[in-house]
């Protein structure tokens, strides 16, 4: 079956190439959050990707040959726990030449992505709440950032467009549309490590909103938003 890509190479895109290391584990109509496992020595088939931004959830030790076709030789990186690197669009090949599975998370535009448009009013976590969030890296399309919150904490009310979640920590939070706390349509939500939670803004729980951490252990998401 053909992936969501129509790659001039002719490449398959990861998930179609790799079902085996590449899962998609939230989508909206303008991108997917794809989550890569690659065991120590295996390597992946030939792909291609649009340009994607990225999470390390773990140490990494990959050798990565680019092009088409490759190269004969590809240069080794170390890439730690936490970082946020941004790859241009290409195609590639990567192998786990380190000691333990190579856990990634990342965001890939669809072919048929389109702008949110603007939000009057506007503003976003990153200024109301700069001890919970942080932006860890950023391109002229997309975000990507960290929420972090203890339990019983909240923040203030803000703003989201179309945006993509990935669990590292947490088992429940409280969503308050429009920051609301006495609003019939709060949501108490449980999470779990590791899974995705696609996030419209056009949903009355993702675009505007004000969040607590109500379980008992502390929270930490990534997201991946756009910015236009």
């Amino acid at each position: 079956m053909p992936g969501p890509f129509d790659f001039t190479s002719g490449l398959p895109d990861c998930c179609t190439s790799n079902p085996e290391s590449y899962t998609v584990v939230a989508e909206l109509p303008n991108a997917r959050l794809v989550e890569m496992k690659v065991k120590p020595g295996d390597s992946d088939k030939h792909h291609e990707h649009p340009a994607h931004s990225m999470y390390f959830v773990a140490d990494a030790k990959l050798e990565i040959k680019n092009g088409n076709p490759l190269e004969a030789k590809g240069n080794v990186v170390e890439i730690p726990a936490g970082a946020a690197p941004i790859f241009p669009a290409g195609a590639h090949q990567v192998k786990n030449v380190g000691d333990k599975v190579a856990h990634v998370i990342f965001v890939e535009p669809m072919p048929t992505c389109k702008p949110c448009g603007d939000v009057p009013n506007s503003v976003t976590p990153f200024i109301t709440n700069k001890e919970c969030y942080k932006i860890l890296a950023e391109d002229d399309d997309w975000i990507t950032g960290e929420m972090t919150m203890e339990p019983g904490a909240s923040d203030a009310c803000h703003n989201h467009k179309d945006h993509l979640i990935y669990v590292i920590s947490g088992d429940e939070i409280t969503i308050y549309p429009d920051g609301d706390v006495k609003s019939k349509d709060t949501a108490v939500v449980p999470i779990k490590p590791f899974s995705g939670i696609p996030a419209p803004c056009a949903h009355m729980l993702f675009g505007k909103h004000s969040l607590k951490n109500s379980g008992k252990t502390p929270v930490k998401m990534i997201f991946f938003e756009m910015k236009k």
